[in-house]
C-alpha cells in the first residue's frame, strides 16, 4: 500500500499478511497526475462550451438577413443601420433598449470629453502631463494630451501591473479583476517606461490617464465630467460609466464566457479606455452625431499618425481616439470596435450611410480589436 507525508515524500510500506505490494510510484509522477487532474478541472470550471443563438428575432428582418451570414456563433446581438435621418434596428435575444458593455468604444467617449475642452480653451491639445498633474520625475512628464489621445505616447496598452496574475486569475473565473482606482491608476501609468514614441501603438492605459488628467484639471471625478459634458448634453440617457460593480445599469445580464454565464469586467481607474455601457439606441444616436459632426469629437478626426490594419486597411490613420481608414471596396470609414470583456464585442462605424453595432460572445470583425 501507499501512504504520503505532509512533505510530499510518498513511501511503500508492508501490505496485510498474503498480499503484495504495488510497485512503487514516484513523486514525480503522483505530481504530473496531480497537475494534469488539476488543470482538467479548471478547463471543465472555465473551458468552451458550445455557444448558440439566442431565441427570439425582432426589428427590421431585412436588415437581420443582411448581417446573418457575419453573425454565425453569436449569441445575442443588437443592429442599428443609420440612412440619412432613419435608423432601423434588429437583434438577436437583445433589443435595441438591451444594455451592453461598449469596451474601447468608451474612448471615442473620452475623446469628445478632450475637444469639449479644447474648444473651452481648458486645455489644448499640446498640454503636457506635467501641466495637469505632478509628473516631474516620470519619463511622460513632456507628452502631450494630442499623444494620449492618438495611441502616439509610446505606453504599453496595458501596464505589468494591470496584467498580473491576480487580474488574469480573476479573468479566468470570469469575475471583476480590477483594482486600482482612478489615483492608484494615474499613479501606475506616471511610473511606466516609454516605447516607440510618436509611432501608432494602441494604449488603454494612455487613454485611461488621459481622462484621469482631465478630470484633474475640471476638478471632478471623470464620471462626472463625462456626464456633464457628453452625456447630459446629448441625451444619451442610457450610457453609462460603471467603475465597480454596484455601479452597472440597470437591466444588464451576464455574457457568455465559452458558453458558460460571465460575469462583467469593471474597470475601476482604466474604466474611462473600456468600461462604459450604452444601448444600441443610444450608440447609433452617437454614430449619427459624430457622422454630423454634432459631437464635440467630431473636432478631432482629423487623423494624427499611420495606424495600418493590414491586410484589410494598410493605410489606416489614428485621429483623436478614431480610426480612419478606406475599405478594400472604396468607402472611407471613421470606426472603433471594443472587447468589454471576454463575452462581449462592440463595432461603431462611420460616416457612409449606416452604422452598426453588434454585440455577442464572439471575436470582434477581422480588421482590429481595439
Amino acid at each position: 500500500m501507499l501512504a504520503g507525508r505532509l512533505d510530499g515524500h510518498v513511501e511503500e510500506r508492508p501490505g496485510p499478511p498474503g498480499t503484495s505490494s504495488p510497485p512503487k510510484i514516484s513523486r514525480r509522477v503522483l505530481l504530473a497526475a496531480g497537475a494534469g487532474l488539476g488543470t482538467a478541472g479548471l478547463l471543465a470550471l472555465v473551458g468552451p462550451h458550445p455557444v448558440g443563438q439566442a431565441s427570439g428575432r425582432s426589428g427590421d428582418p431585412t436588415l437581420l438577413a443582411r448581417a446573418t451570414p457575419h453573425l454565425r456563433g453569436l449569441n445575442r446581438v443588437a443592429l442599428a443601420y443609420i440612412d440619412g435621418a432613419t435608423t432601423r434596428y434588429s437583434g438577436i435575444g437583445a433589443g435595441h433598449r438591451t444594455p451592453f458593455g461598449i469596451g474601447s468604444v468608451s474612448k471615442t467617449f473620452c475623446g469628445a470629453v478632450l475637444m469639449d475642452m479644447v474648444a473651452k480653451r481648458e486645455v489644448t491639445l499640446d498640454t503636457t502631463t506635467s501641466e495637469l498633474t505632478e509628473a516631474d520625475e516620470s519619463a511622460l512628464a513632456d507628452v502631450t494630451l494630442r499623444e494620449l489621445a492618438s495611441h502616439t505616447s509610446g505606453l504599453p496598452d496595458f501596464t505589468a501591473s494591470q496584467t498580473g496574475s491576480r487580474n488574469t486569475w480573476f479573468g479566468l473565473l470570469h469575475a471583476d479583476g480590477a483594482r486600482r482606482d482612478a489615483a492608484e491608476t494615474v499613479s501606475d501609468v506616471l511610473g511606466q517606461r516609454l516605447n516607440g514614441r510618436g509611432t501608432f501603438s494602441y494604449s488603454t492605459a494612455g487613454i485611461a490617464l488621459l481622462a484621469q488628467l482631465l478630470a484633474e484639471r475640471a476638478g471632478t471625478t471623470y464620471q462626472e465630467l463625462l456626464t456633464q459634458r457628453i452625456l447630459q448634453p446629448l441625451a444619451l440617457t442610457e450610457t453609462h460609466l460603471p467603475v465597480t460593480r454596484a455601479g452597472l445599469p440597470s437591466g444588464w445580464e451576464k455574457g457568455l464566457l465559452g458558453g458558460r454565464p460571465a460575469e462583467p469586467w469593471t474597470l475601476n481607474g482604466l474604466a474611462p479606455g473600456g468600461g462604459m455601457w450604452s444601448t444600441c439606441a443610444d450608440l447609433a444616436t452617437w454614430m449619427r452625431l459624430t457622422r454630423d459632426g454634432t459631437q464635440p469629437g467630431a473636432a478631432g478626426l482629423e487623423p494624427i499618425a499611420p495606424a495600418p490594419i493590414r491586410p484589410w486597411m494598410p493605410d489606416a490613420q489614428v485621429s483623436i481616439t478614431w480610426i480612419r481608414a478606406t475599405t478594400p471596396g472604396g468607402e472611407d470609414l471613421i470606426f472603433h470596435n471594443g472587447l468589454p470583456d471576454p463575452t462581449t464585442r462592440s463595432w461603431a462605424t462611420a460616416p457612409g450611410p449606416g452604422a452598426a453595432w453588434p454585440t455577442s460572445p464572439t471575436p470582434c470583425p477581422p480588421a482590429r480589436s481595439c
